[in-house]
């Protein structure tokens, strides 16, 4: 199984984030920026890519999507990002906190940061607290080239995080979420005309 996983950084500020608003609401919202994303293969050392909507869709674009798992911790987010506004919709999706919260449970805390303590994988950093309320442009070079590298390092622990709770789960259990993934952001009318 080949794998790519996948982090977007998106800017947000005090009245304008995912505890304000759905994640559909924010995504759709014209104030809703990327300001970098990070992709890795398998275990290969993450890239990182920072530009115009265009230009980031262009660098995304050279990814063999169809024909690769796409991962993300919190997927819902990140499949709708990458499906929504850059018109990109992998093979299938898998998601490492799906997969948390049912092997751990909702209460015992499933965000990334948590999860990479309890498994002994790393430590995320905490360098998107530095980018509340920043667009892209406002920041400098240094400071954007911190934020790629906390960026590729989600994508390093989710990998890792995968690799140790994909042994718990069948293939049903996979197909199923990407199935419930893709109702969220790629929804088909059904017609119940039989009803």
């Amino acid at each position: 199984m080949n794998i790519l996983t996948i982090d977007f950084e998106t800017y947000y500020a005090t009245d304008f984030s995912l505890t304000k608003l759905t994640t559909e609401e924010y995504i759709r919202d014209d104030k809703f920026e990327v300001i970098g994303v990070a992709v890795g293969l398998n275990n290969d050392a993450p890239a990182w890519f920072s530009g115009t909507h265009e230009e980031t869709k262009a660098w995304l674009n050279q990814f063999d999507w169809c024909n690769h798992f796409a991962l993300a911790h919190n997927a819902m987010f990140d499949s709708a990002i990458l499906s929504w506004n850059f018109g990109i919709k992998p093979m299938a999706w898998l998601d490492t906190l799906a997969m948390a919260r049912a092997t751990d449970g909702l209460e015992a805390g499933n965000s990334l940061a948590k999860l990479a303590a309890r498994y002994e994988l790393g430590v995320k950093g905490t360098e998107v607290v530095d980018a509340k309320g920043l667009r892209r442009v406002d920041f400098g070079q240094d400071h954007l080239a911190q934020y790629g590298e906390y960026c590729k390092n989600d994508v390093v622990l989710t990998y890792s995080l995968f690799q140790i709770l994909v042994k718990r789960f069948s293939k049903s259990e996979l197909k199923l979420i990407d199935l419930t993934l893709k109702m969220f952001y790629d929804p088909v009318p059904v017609s119940y005309t039989h009803l």
